[in-house]
């Protein structure tokens, strides 16, 4: 555990020589909030609410999701360890007494709580510039649970673009599994519009699905529009998706790195 520790508080030391990099996360919180102020102030003034939402819950909701969408930077590592398999550099990590997953995931998890004090505050500068009314709930176990569902839904996007870097054990390039599945996650996972305002049909299916509960179930619980009962449910779903990704990563791993002859560490 503490070699993992340590990997987690190399990673966020690294992030204070990088402030650019802090600029820019902050400024892409602060746009996605932006824009969607601008884009829903037009909206409301021809309506009093869309499918449930007034204007404040509406921005309410996309500044906690551009707060959530910020910190996560497991799409990195995909990248990452498919450029490390390709330069024939990924033998050090295999020749470490280092789970390959984990110390990725713990990179990534020094780098996200690094961002999300930066985030918190920029989305806080936008609300008190532009006046928003934001609502949050007050009931605790929404709060846990959303918490719990912010959690393990970045350990199962973790999982999942391990496994997705690691097919460069078998495949040259994989950059088209990274263009057409970056798209698709985003939407799937709420970043774009609040899922619920697509049809009942669509969004009961996306219900047993996960990306649906990484971004969406999480700012709902805290907008207060969405109860413990669904947040349960939610919870439910995501742990066990993040069980099946963890058990296909590993077994990706093991099965696909007999494959590998890179020599570089």
């Amino acid at each position: 555990m503490k070699k993992y520790l340590e990997a987690f508080r190399m990673n966020y030391k690294m992030q204070i020589t990088w402030r650019f990099d802090v600029a820019m996360t902050m400024l892409s919180t602060a746009g996605q909030i932006i824009a969607a102020w601008i884009i829903w102030q037009v909206i409301f003034t021809q309506n009093t609410t869309v499918k449930g939402f007034g204007l404040g819950s509406m921005l309410s909701y996309y500044l906690i999701s551009s707060i959530l969408t910020s910190i996560d930077f497991t799409n990195q590592i995909s990248g990452e360890v498919s450029d490390l398999i390709r330069n024939g550099r990924f033998s050090g990590r295999m020749v470490t007494p280092m789970n390959p997953l984990f110390f990725f995931c713990s990179m990534t998890a020094g780098k996200s709580v690094f961002h999300l004090g930066f985030c918190v505050l920029s989305a806080i500068v936008c609300a008190v510039l532009f006046q928003m009314n934001i609502a949050l709930t007050p009931d605790p176990a929404q709060i846990i649970i959303a918490l719990a569902l912010i959690v393990i839904g970045l350990v199962f996007m973790a999982c999942y673009h391990y496994t997705i870097g690691v097919l460069a054990f078998k495949f040259l390039e994989i950059g088209f599994f990274l263009h057409v599945q970056g798209s698709i996650i985003a939407f799937a996972t709420g970043s774009f519009v609040p899922l619920s305002l697509l049809p009942e049909n669509a969004l009961y299916i996306l219900r047993f699905l996960p990306f649906t509960h990484v971004v969406f179930t999480p700012a709902m619980l805290l907008c207060g529009l969405a109860d413990a009962a669904e947040g349960l449910f939610s919870l439910a779903v995501i742990s066990t998706w993040a069980l099946i990704m963890f058990a296909i990563s590993q077994y990706s791993y093991r099965h696909l790195r007999v494959k590998y002859d890179g020599v570089g560490i």
